[in-house]
């Protein structure tokens, strides 16, 4: 009997010897070596290799379409164009109320209005002076007279195409304030003149007319 309770402890104290000796310690690691002569050169770093490029292909555009015409219908085109008779051009042609016939017996000149007034600083050339052919005179001043005051007055007037005085400033009055100007004013609107004359046509023009006041008693 204790023969064999000792051969039993002998095999169980051999069993425990031999289990620690074969297991491996926890929480290792393998640990390869390479040889670094077998080991292939690192990427350099310098290393400018482009990249191949990839070509793509433009896409194909159709190329556009003529325009075709569309046919407007009879309704919508509006546009209209009227040929005048001889009829119509001639009351076309007849002069208006804007123009008026200058001229002797059967030959009649059409002098349009003119569409503004030059200033009195410009001369127009011409060949044939404008004359008064109506030219009432001024009234002696009140204040004057009763003064025994003598005076001058010069007075520009544009006379138009048709001899009417269109336009007056007075360029001298002497003495001025004693109604000599007032009334020369009142008289040169009524005067009526034969217009100038430039090639054979009416011109409007500047003219200078003086105005003598001397008092007699």
């Amino acid at each position: 009997m204790a023969i064999s309770v000792g051969l039993h402890g002998t095999a169980i104290a051999s069993f425990v010897v031999t289990k620690a000796l074969t297991r491996k310690p926890a929480g290792s690691k393998r640990i390869v070596i390479l040889d670094p002569t077998k080991l292939g050169a690192p990427p350099s770093i310098t290393d400018r290799t482009v990249p191949p490029s990839i070509k793509v292909a433009a896409p194909k555009i159709a190329p556009p379409a003529a325009a075709k015409p569309v046919a407007v219908p009879d309704e919508e085109d509006k546009e209209e164009v009227t040929i005048q008779s001889q009829e119509e051009l001639q009351v076309a042609n007849t002069p208006t109320e804007d123009a008026t016939p200058i001229g002797v017996g059967d030959v009649v000149l059409v002098i349009p209005e003119e569409p503004e007034i030059p200033s009195s600083d410009i001369f127009t050339p011409y060949e044939v002076a404008s004359a008064p052919i109506v030219n009432p005179r001024p009234d002696y001043p009140e204040m004057a007279k009763t003064a025994g005051v003598k005076g001058k007055v010069v007075i520009k007037v544009y006379v138009d195409k048709k001899g009417d005085v269109r336009q007056w400033e007075i360029i001298a009055a002497k003495p001025s304030n004693l109604g000599f100007e007032e009334e020369v004013i009142k008289v040169i609107r009524k005067w009526k003149f034969t217009p100038a004359i430039q090639q054979n046509n009416p011109v409007g023009v500047w003219i200078a007319i003086p105005f003598n006041f001397e008092f007699k008693k």
